[in-house]
């Protein structure tokens, strides 16, 4: 069910919404973050107008810890959307310490205690998703996305605009030049991964392709144009469906896998906050909670 959109009540939190719109648009956030971002303190401002709070000054130091944890006793809501809360609380947290405005509203320290755990797939599960790949012209395409979202890690967005020219054959390695606030990486292929790039990009690209201009990488297999975020992810989910799999998986399911997998093979946490292309090491440290894990604690 949508949620009813409630026009708020305070004028400051207006402004500071406002503010806040700005701040992130200032830092490069994606135009497809800060509607999410700015929804979540917006629901944080809704509830807190409910409550008879409509100034910043009448916040206690833990409402926003208790937001959060309101939101994980409703089984309604998902990981994704309560981590999203989450992400918005706490960058908003941090424009109102750079604003210079009262930031003992905010005691955003557990937050990351509280956080959902990502979800992620063991070897086997990678194995096994690998397998319920179809031996066909879109099955080397498919391959060479799970090369790009598992073997690189990269995010959604980034793996949607990779062109050929992203893929430096000689050196093996993948650049990525529209990453998260805008940040360029690169990111080492492993060979295997090579391997199935190169087999889609000499061989099934060339006949999936219909509109010869585009450079982008991954390709609809019936249309030949483009292939968008949305198909994308959806395929992944639709392997997964396949193969068997009972989680709830998605391209960031993969990149959440292979981080782990390469805290468990001993790679060193600042190594892994460089491969992710995260612009701190904090970000990074959630794996650290699950490298010692068998199995995902919220698979289902």
């Amino acid at each position: 069910m949508k949620k009813k959109t409630i026009a708020l009540q305070s004028a400051e939190y207006k402004l500071l919404l406002q503010g806040f719109t700005e701040w992130l648009t200032l830092l490069n956030y994606s135009t497809f973050s800060i509607p999410g971002l700015t929804r979540a303190v917006k629901d944080f401002f809704e509830y807190q107008e409910a409550t008879g709070k409509l100034s910043l000054e009448q916040l206690h130091p833990t409402d926003a810890n208790h937001f959060i944890e309101l939101l994980q006793a409703k089984s309604i809501y998902k990981n994704g959307h309560i981590n999203k809360q989450i992400q918005g609380l706490k960058l908003f947290s941090k424009y109102i310490r750079e604003t210079g405005r009262n930031p003992t509203a905010f005691n955003l320290q557990r937050l990351e205690e509280i956080r959902s755990k990502p979800t992620w797939l063991t070897k086997d599960e990678i194995k096994q998703l690998c397998e319920a790949i179809p031996e066909n012209i879109l099955g080397i395409r498919d391959k060479a996305m799970i090369a790009v979202y598992y073997g690189c890690g990269l995010r959604l967005n980034e793996g949607a605009c990779l062109e050929l020219h992203d893929i430096n054959q000689n050196i093996k390695v993948l650049h990525v030049r529209k990453g998260k606030h805008y940040k360029e990486r690169f990111v080492p292929i492993a060979e295997k991964n090579f391997e199935e790039l190169k087999l889609y990009i000499d061989y099934a690209r060339p006949q999936i392709i219909q509109e010869s201009k585009t450079e982008i990488l991954f390709l609809n297999t019936h249309t030949g144009k483009p292939i968008s975020r949305q198909m994308l992810y959806l395929r992944i989910k639709q392997l997964a469906k396949k193969s068997g799999i009972k989680k709830k998986v998605g391209t960031h399911t993969l990149r959440h896998s292979i981080a782990t997998h390469l805290l468990q093979s001993g790679m060193k946490l600042e190594r892994i906050q460089q491969f992710l292309g995260h612009a701190d090491l904090d970000s990074t440290q959630i794996y650290t909670h699950l490298a010692n894990e068998t199995e995902p604690t919220n698979s289902k």
